[in-house]
């Protein structure tokens, strides 16, 4: 089900000490992101809804469902919260063995769920636990990154699928849904919401993270692990799995809408920011313009230099949560080089909005580009 959901980290990793391996990328993975975030959008209340606008600055739930991935060569230590590794013969979620000291996917949802409903949180605290629940809702619901066989969560479990050589995870991940033709999310959707039509949701609602998460190890245990001798995987394991991906991406799209419309039901969205005038906008709505050439204002709070000797001006909070940065790639002229000064003050930042491992940035070439309040 997660096949596409699942994107979303997408190597459950090994054993529990081991580090995640570098996760594969493909187009599919962040299809089925996208398309839990548009069956939960579709759900929300009022509130909740209202909620999430104001918390992501107007950035989409589907986009915001790629960040937890996108930013995960940049925080490494979020590795873990995208899976559980649950042996396959386990009855019973254990949580001493099996999340120790809390780094594991269940752990991590109820822990971005209490800083959803903590009215002490910053703005940048509750839209970065928003962000990693949509995302994190999806990974729970992959059946392969809740279970595992000592094989990396299927990572090291060889098969051929359809006569080309992959592994028992990549299979989950994407290319059951490729082989069903999706080629995006608008198409997935469609496909989605004619089975909806036809189901109980609200059956889906009951349970706890724990019991959604035992669910998807059952089916890990009961069919994505069903293969045969010669691990060849083709039409007859399709048509018995594919059905089992769909319902799974149904599943986590209607637990997280019900998850937010529970967290943000005493939500108080902040007033409307007042209009910066035409294409300004502030630190926090920079995400939602990517794409535009605009003028970004916020508070510079930390200056970030890198080994390779770039330059980030970071607004909003220091590296990594900032909200927006202005990134000097290539520091070599003098005027761009003294910017400590501008720590603490208000500062706008001219160009094109771009995301980069899904935080919004404008690549800063000239002084020019820089203009501090007075």
């Amino acid at each position: 089900m997660f096949t596409t959901l699942l994107a979303l980290s997408t190597l459950i990793p090994a054993p529990w000490p081991s580090p995640p391996s570098p996760v594969p990328r493909s187009a599919w993975f962040d299809l089925g992101h996208r398309t839990v975030a548009l069956i939960a959008e579709g759900r929300l209340t009022p509130q909740a809804a209202a909620a999430v606008q104001d918390i992501l600055a107007g950035q989409s739930m589907a986009d915001a469902s790629l960040w937890a991935d996108q930013i995960r060569g940049q925080r490494r230590d979020t590795g873990p919260l995208h899976y559980v590794n649950i042996p396959l013969q386990a009855s019973a979620y254990d949580p001493a063995t099996q999340c120790p000291g809390g780094q594991c996917i269940i752990a991590a949802i109820e822990d971005e769920r209490r800083v959803l409903t903590d009215p002490r949180a910053s703005s940048v605290e509750r839209a970065e636990a928003l962000k990693f629940l949509i995302h994190f809702m999806g990974d729970l619901h992959q059946p392969l990154h809740v279970s595992n066989n000592n094989d990396r969560g299927g990572n090291q479990a060889q098969v051929q699928f359809f006569g080309a050589g992959s592994n028992l995870h990549k299979v989950w991940d994407g290319l059951l849904i490729e082989r069903a033709d999706v080629t995006d999310t608008d198409q997935y959707l469609a496909r989605l919401t004619l089975q909806m039509a036809l189901l109980d949701l609200g059956t889906f609602e009951r349970g706890t993270v724990v019991d959604w998460a035992m669910e998807g190890h059952q089916v890990a245990a009961e069919n994505a692990y069903d293969i045969p001798r010669n691990r060849q995987l083709g039409e007859r394991y399709e048509a018995a799995n594919m059905p089992l991906v769909d319902l799974a991406i149904i599943k986590a799209g209607v637990r997280l809408a019900m998850v937010l419309n529970e967290a943000l039901a005493n939500y108080h969205p902040a007033p409307p920011a007042a209009s910066l005038g035409p294409g300004v906008y502030s630190d926090q709505q920079a995400a939602a313009h990517a794409g535009e050439t605009a003028m970004v204002v916020g508070t510079v709070i930390s200056v970030h230099r890198t080994k390779s000797g770039s330059i980030y001006l970071n607004f909003g909070a220091d590296y990594p949560n900032q909200t927006f940065s202005g990134a000097i790639l290539e520091p070599g002229k003098a005027a761009l080089q003294n910017l400590d000064g501008l720590v603490g003050k208000r500062v706008g930042i001219r160009g094109l909005i771009k995301l980069y491992k899904g935080q919004a940035e404008i690549v800063i070439t000239t002084r020019e580009q820089i203009v501090v309040e007075p």
